[in-house]
């Protein structure tokens, strides 16, 4: 007997020593500091706009790469001063983590969130497509005096043209350039219509990056997808998505070859829309956009999230605490917080 419960409480010592830690079903190491970031700000963005890429599929069985994600998560999208903001405002409060936006110059004069990656070595970039002036972080450079941070320590690459000869220019086929404060305008873009895809650019900078810096964070801003549910495009808003989910499918397969990448995409602004039922209503919607209701900008926001520390972003939390989710970890192990002796 007492034979029968040594082997019993071995077994048990065993098991409890191999235990595999999981997430949404998921293999998954808790408390991991990533050594890149890839974060995705979709403008409109709604969960249940990926019901136009799931039902549009010969097999509705198959998923997508969002429901490759580790973690899901939803926002509160409110201010000090608006309740539902526009995306553009809802995007500072990620970056930023204060819900004291004004949309003036003084917004800039806070610290980015990736300000504290910076210091640790971190190369940072942002990619912005189909941003208007009132929507572009461009804005920090209008307003850049000694108080402002984000012009200083970014590179911003701008899916749209300049009026400027002398504006600095890149394209997805030639070397990207990477320098701190630098705007690039994309070469591809003339007329108000680019060329090159989110896609293209996305990865190729993200391709460049990882070959020159050993650590990297690449922001990736689209109102592309906010813009088709304004004009109530149903075959515009079908092409965002299948461009953004190629994208989001694209740094899922990266995380999986490299486990130190971690993969964030948030929205702001989500506008929904009430989708057809079934039958003659969906293929009519399918081909022509009829039978679909569009609403109002909803008070809640979808964030999915994969990689090291993706499981901070599973819960339901305010917008502006976002920024504060990309850096903190328990105690018991060393996040950018405390590493700058900021936890």
């Amino acid at each position: 007997m007492k034979i029968k419960f040594l082997n019993l409480c071995i077994i048990l010592l065993i098991s409890s020593c191999s235990k595999v830690e999981t997430i949404n079903l998921k293999k998954h190491k808790y408390n991991q500091n990533p050594g890149r970031i890839v974060w995705m700000q979709i403008a409109g963005l709604s969960e249940e706009h990926l019901a136009l890429l799931r039902f549009s599929r010969p097999a509705v069985e198959l998923g997508s790469a969002f429901e490759e994600s580790h973690c899901f998560g939803k926002m509160w999208n409110f201010n000090l001063y608006d309740l539902r903001p526009d995306s553009s405002r809802g995007f500072l409060s990620q970056i930023y983590g204060t819900k004291n936006i004004t949309d003036q110059c003084r917004d800039y004069e806070n610290v980015p969130m990736w300000s504290f990656f910076k210091k640790l070595g971190y190369k940072v970039g942002v990619l912005e497509s189909g941003a208007k002036d009132n929507q572009s972080i461009v804005k920090a450079w209008k307003c850049a005096d000694d108080n402002t941070q984000l012009d200083k320590i970014t590179t911003l690459w701008k899916m749209s043209d300049s009026s400027n000869k002398n504006a600095k220019r890149f394209h997805f086929q030639e070397k990207i350039p990477f320098v701190e404060g630098n705007i690039y305008y994309d070469k591809s873009c003339k007329g108000g219509i680019c060329y090159a895809s989110l896609f293209n650019n996305a990865t190729k900078i993200y391709e460049n990056t990882k070959s020159s810096a050993i650590r990297s964070m690449l922001v990736i801003r689209d109102f592309n997808l906010e813009e088709a549910v304004d004009r109530k495009d149903i075959e515009s808003l079908q092409n965002q998505l299948r461009e953004i989910e190629k994208t989001y499918n694209y740094f899922v397969a990266e995380s999986k070859r490299d486990p130190n990448l971690l993969v964030v995409m948030s929205g702001s602004g989500t506008r929904n829309i009430e989708l057809p039922s079934g039958g003659r209503q969906w293929e009519e919607f399918d081909k022509k956009g009829r039978f679909v209701l569009y609403k109002k900008n909803s008070l809640m926001s979808p964030v999915f999230a994969r990689g090291p520390r993706s499981e901070n972003f599973c819960g339901l939390y305010e917008e502006s605490s976002i920024f504060k989710r990309f850096l903190w970890s328990s105690k018991d192990s060393n996040s950018p917080l405390d590493l700058l002796g900021l936890q």
